[in-house]
């Protein structure tokens, strides 16, 4: 595998990524081409794998205007993307009527989801955003369309930006250039580029920016050319390319030409300590990061088409010692279905005070190897400023360099599960204080030797199953078996068979004491009241759960009666075999037990006032709720009678 496929490999999210990363993009007050290139992205099939929007009572009505030709707007696709506040990305799709017009109904109307919505004419893409109000269930939505043109008077560059950041062995060059259309209408060149500019000739690894169109931007030949789409008002293009580090002792020149003339020249120095050169450059104002970093910058206002201008890079300090990297914490994500299952890790690396830290190819700062039989799906977009390095395993190491502080470094990965369902072993380079393993709750059994059980959560629409491990060394492997409690495979009566089973089991082994006390004279009475008592708690706290796994729709109702049913007959049973022990000791009693007190024993059922049927309490003849947990008491039920 060539370096240039191995780093696509690397960048590449997935649908699922993209989509829920235009979104955000555009819930930030992106321009309208990032919406475009969504709807062009969702057209060209890359959206297919995302669920539908989030179902609820709102409708979302589309009309498309043509001011051009007011006629022509009938059998457009139109589509619908949808991302919530749990970063869960939703797509569907319609087309519009003779008038222009769609509705999409059966949506959540929540405030919180933002909604796109995108239209597709003479393969040019257009879309807006919009969100439902609160308290409101429709939402309407213009789009407006138009024919466009191949004339280009008027539009003019604002301003070309360079960003650089060092990336291990290689610098990484981000440049996004700023155009203004002052026409109404959109343009679109076939022949003849709207903007061009040639890159140095070790240019390699071309690709896309996150926010730019990708129907007209193309790169042949040495030089970036984009055609358009070009919308009415001010538009970006984005892409990055890669230049090789040069020799010790050599600076690296980036040279900057436009086909046009630009009105404006910035420089971004991505990694901390970078210097940058430049005939006419002056040091500018500091940008800001997408992680909150403040930014070198330098600017220069003006190049004429053709001019060329060289930026001088040197490189900062470093420090050469990948044993200055820790992990204070990893979390990673799960979530199994019948095919697979999929990971994200979210790992924190801290380097102490000072410049920069870096690895070599022979010394990374961190390998980061995957589960076997795993496949890497994707890194996130900051994680690519850390140098990273794809190996034959299908893992990563990382070069750097690394500021001081604390770095997110996340990644995705998939790996292929059985209906049975599936191990995963984790394991990492360097030692990991504290590591979090988060469960989406499907319905799944867990085991592990090395994890703890902390309490699940709730994240979103989710429920997450927490397990937690200090200390792991590097190469231990964390074991990590997930099964569905009901698989495809195992019937419903099996499934049964064996709940029932367990809660026999679990009472035979409980009641053991019970059977041979007859035989076993020297057993303490206090004893077996100990054991009674421990089991009858047991009981109630396996109600409980019983009670959270229906909440959470892990259990189907019929189930659900039916266990508890068994379970609530066995405390009751326990409770009347306490009330029946040795009255001739005292026993230290707990508030459950005092309000049991009263109860007559068993063995005069007719004179027995009767127990709660929701808590197994023993209650009063007058009681009409129950003074344990409040539940409604039947009236005149007695329990054994």
């Amino acid at each position: 595998m060539s370096a240039r496929l191995a780093r696509r490999r690397l960048r590449s999210t997935g649908a699922l990524f993209t989509t829920a990363l235009v979104l955000l993009l555009l819930s930030s007050g992106v321009s309208l081409p990032a919406v475009a290139r969504a709807q062009h992205s969702g057209e060209s099939g890359d959206s297919g794998t995302a669920p539908p929007p989030p179902a609820g009572d709102g409708t979302i009505a589309v009309q498309v205007v043509n001011p051009d030709a007011p006629k022509d707007v009938a059998g457009l696709p139109i589509a619908l993307y949808s991302l919530g506040t749990d970063g869960i990305p939703g797509f569907t799709k319609g087309e519009t009527d003779d008038a222009g017009r769609v509705r999409f109904s059966n949506l959540s109307s929540d405030p919180g989801i933002v909604y796109l919505v995108g239209a597709r004419y003479r393969e040019i893409p257009f879309g807006e955003r919009t969100t439902f109000e609160t308290g409101k269930q429709e939402a309407a939505v213009e789009i407006q369309i138009s024919v466009p043109t191949d004339r280009v008077e008027g539009v003019r560059v604002e301003e070309l930006r360079v960003r650089l950041d060092w990336l291990g062995d290689r610098v990484r060059v981000r440049e996004i250039v700023r155009l203004v259309n002052p026409g109404s209408r959109v343009i679109q060149q076939k022949t003849r580029a709207i903007v061009s500019r040639p890159l140095a000739p070790e240019a390699r690894d071309f690709e896309l920016g996150s926010t730019s169109m990708g129907d007209g931007l193309s790169f042949a030949d040495g030089v970036v050319r984009y055609f358009g789409p070009l919308y009415p008002g001010d538009q970006s293009i984005e892409y990055q390319y890669s230049l090789p580090i040069p020799k010790s002792g050599e600076s690296l020149r980036v040279p900057v030409e436009l086909g046009q003339a630009a009105a404006r020249i910035v420089a971004v120095a991505g990694t901390a300590g970078m210097e940058i050169r430049g005939p006419g450059l002056v040091a500018s104002s500091e940008l800001q990061s997408d992680s909150g970093k403040p930014l070198s910058t330098w600017a220069r206002p003006g190049l004429r088409a053709g001019e060329q201008a060289l930026l001088e890079l040197a490189l900062p300090e470093t420090r050469l010692d990948a044993a200055l990297v820790s992990i204070p914490r990893a979390d990673v994500w799960l979530d199994l279905d019948d095919t697979r299952l999929t990971a994200t890790a979210d790992i924190q690396l801290e380097v102490p005070p000072g410049t920069p830290v870096a690895g070599t190819p022979e010394n990374p700062l961190l390998s980061v190897t995957l589960p076997e039989g795993a496949s890497l799906t994707g890194v996130a977009p900051e994680a690519e400023a850390l140098g990273l390095i794809p190996r034959d395993d299908g893992g990563f190491d990382l070069l750097g360099p690394i500021g001081e502080g604390v770095t997110s470094l996340g990644y995705a990965y998939r790996l292929e599960a059985r209906p049975e369902g599936a191990l995963i072993g984790l394991r990492f380079s360097r030692t990991v204080s504290t590591l979090n393993v988060l469960i989406a709750d499907t319905g799944l059994a867990l085991e592990s030797s090395r994890l703890h059980r902390l309490r699940p959560f709730r994240s979103g629409t989710r429920n997450y199953l927490h397990r937690e491990a200090f200390n792991v060394v590097p190469d231990e492997t964390v074991d990590l078996r997930l099964t569905p409690l009901r698989a495809r495979g195992l019937p419903r009566e099996a499934g049964l068979a064996f709940a029932f089973a367990a809660i026999a089991g679990t009472a035979a082994f409980l009641m053991v004491p019970l059977t041979k006390r007859g035989r076993r004279a020297e057993a303490k009475p206090d004893e077996s009241l100990s054991r009674l008592r421990a089991e009858r708690e047991a009981t109630y706290a396996a109600i409980a759960d019983l009670d959270h796994d229906f909440e959470t729709g892990k259990l189907e109702g019929t189930d659900y009666t039916g266990v508890r049913a068994s379970l609530r007959d066995r405390a009751i049973e326990l409770l009347r075999a306490e009330q029946a022990g040795p009255a001739t000791r005292p026993v230290r009693q707990t508030p459950d037990d005092r309000l049991c007190a009263a109860a007559p024993s068993s063995a005069s059922p007719a004179a027995t006032a009767g127990l709660c049927p929701s808590c197994a309490v023993a209650r009063q003849p007058e009681w009409r709720f129950c003074a344990a947990c409040g539940a409604t008491l039947p009236k005149q039920k007695v329990f054994g009678a």
